[in-house]
């Protein structure tokens, strides 16, 4: 025993043993120094730029000057000539200022608004409300909280709260992982500033449920006032600029031996007029049953939903891709944006990867031809009718049905999202949006820094005719997001490669130690 305590291979065994575990501990230790001073000093809030705060972008300063100060100065050239006094834009923080700057989430907020009135002079004008001395005025802007920012021209005022700046993990409402202050505040100026409120309704009354609200958010975010409508009993208003259908449990009614009311009719009717609609539906869509008068309806515009009739069932087709996913069970698949025809143009200038979670996907109906371009074009009823992928699935998915693979991306991908469109006899643009996942507008698909679910739907607005729809002002993550869009082969492949390559690089220097020592 004391001669292999003295041995050679005990001294340098020891050494090395001694070694690892000083390196071991000091790596924990520096971790928790870091740990501990990012928490202190919330380092997590730092943006590295010279002024160690989230400056304006220039996408943002052209927005505000093209679509939120233009429109001041054009109602204060009509104060002017009316002998009225001029406004400006006011700002209120719901708290001292002391407080807002000593708290580095509020302050971001103001640092944003005041490098915005530096970029604008003269237009905006930033006020601070202590809410408990002055409770009357709180109440009249309907605030509770010291951390609710007000944003008011004349008469219309929005309000605010912190949260709203700031984008989170679906599962986790406390710890944000980015900024997306300048979006949120160049958004509520261009509202209150606008004038009229353009109105989307929200179909209701056939089983629709959100999950969450982030594709309302997104529509009220580019502008609309949104509002809800039951087909049923009341017509399409005049003033309706946006028509939404998410995830309809139950059919659309058509007139029939029973109901002497057609909400199909409504619809006809609408569109006919230049009407802008979008229908989200997705597999789970149709498991409730027949939706034979809405895809009647969808079929006139070119839309077709994929079936599958197998042993006495029918079953929507369910697109499962393995490689390129974020899940592990292949049914949250990654798309790609068209490349030619009508959908090209519209995705132009999105590179961002879409995300289409439990999604279907769209045919083209009978009577719609391809003109080789990319589209496929109907003239049946009068008018041209043009529809068009916007974003399809990789080469490598699969459409199931009844627990087993239909069919194939091998040739032609699978249609995820499709455009619908006609010059109407009044002269108006209509359109018609249709995706194959409701998936596509939920919260943790929106709200992923990476991924351009959120942008895809902006700029689609703005596309049908939504021009100050804000779609090139994003999210600044606090850290790199990537991981987030990784697929799961992609993550297969680093996860293989980090086992195995330092395995390698173990097992071979260990080699070369052992045969140098046997050398010597």
């Amino acid at each position: 025993m004391n001669k292999f305590i003295k041995s050679r291979k005990m001294r340098y065994g020891s050494v090395a043993l001694m070694l690892s575990a000083l390196i071991i501990v000091a790596v924990i230790i520096l971790n928790m120094i870091l740990a501990s001073l990012a928490g202190r000093y919330e380092w997590m809030y730092v943006d590295m730029n010279s002024k160690l705060i989230y400056s304006i972008s220039e996408d943002c300063e052209e927005y505000l000057d093209t679509y939120v100060f233009s429109e001041v100065d054009k109602t204060n050239a009509a104060l002017k000539d009316q002998g009225a006094e001029e406004q400006k834009v006011k700002i209120i923080f719901c708290d001292d200022l002391e407080n807002i700057t000593s708290d580095q989430s509020r302050k971001y907020i103001h640092d944003s608004v005041y490098e915005i009135d530096e970029l604008f002079p003269g237009y905006i004008e930033i006020e601070y409300l202590n809410i408990w001395e002055k409770p009357s005025v709180a109440r009249s802007y309907g605030v509770t909280s010291t951390s609710d920012v007000i944003c008011q021209f004349g008469d219309r005022y929005e309000t605010m709260n912190i949260g709203d700046f700031y984008v989170f993990e679906s599962t986790d409402y406390t710890n944000p992982v980015a900024y997306n202050g300048e979006k949120i505040i160049a958004s509520c100026l261009m509202r209150v500033t606008q004038e009229g409120d353009p109105l989307c309704y929200m179909t209701a009354n056939h089983g629709e449920a959100f999950g969450d609200y982030e594709l309302m958010r997104a529509i009220v975010e580019s502008g609309y006032t949104v509002g809800f409508l039951d087909l049923s009993t009341g017509d399409i208003p005049e003033d309706c600029e946006l028509l939404v259908t998410y995830n309809p449990k139950q059919d659309f009614i058509a007139a029939d031996a029973v109901s002497s009311v057609s909400e199909i009719e409504k619809l006809n009717e609408y569109m006919a007029q230049g009407g802008k609609m979008m229908v989200f539906l997705s597999a789970d869509t149709f498991a409730s049953g027949s939706h034979e008068n809405l895809e009647g309806f969808l079929a006139d515009w070119g839309i077709k939903y994929m079936h599958k009739a197998g042993d006495g069932v029918e079953e929507c087709y369910l697109i499962k891709d393995s490689a390129n996913s974020l899940t592990i069970d292949g049914y949250t698949v990654l798309s790609e944006n068209a490349t030619k025809g009508l959908g090209a143009d519209v995705m132009s200038g999105l590179s961002a990867s879409n995300v289409f979670g439990n999604s279907t996907c769209i045919s083209f109906a009978e009577g719609f031809s391809a003109d080789g371009k990319g589209n496929y074009i109907s003239t049946a009823s009068g008018n041209t009718r043009t529809v068009a992928p916007l974003m399809v699935s990789h080469g490598t998915a699969e459409a199931w049905a009844n627990g087993r693979a239909v069919a194939r991306a091998t040739e032609d991908p699978f249609v995820l999202m499709a455009m619908s469109t006609e010059t109407c006899e009044n002269g108006e643009q209509a359109y018609l949006i249709a995706s194959a996942s409701t998936d596509f507008a939920s919260e943790s698909s929106m709200q992923s820094a990476v991924l351009g679910n959120s942008r895809t739907v902006t700029a689609i607005l703005r596309y049908m005719g939504k021009e100050n729809a804000p779609v090139d002002l994003v999210f600044k993550p606090f850290g790199s997001t990537d991981i987030e869009s990784l697929t799961t082969s992609t993550a297969n492949l680093l996860t293989t490669l980090l086992a195995v390559i330092p395995t390698v690089i173990c097992l071979v220097s260990g080699a070369v130690v052992l045969i140098r020592r046997r050398n010597r």
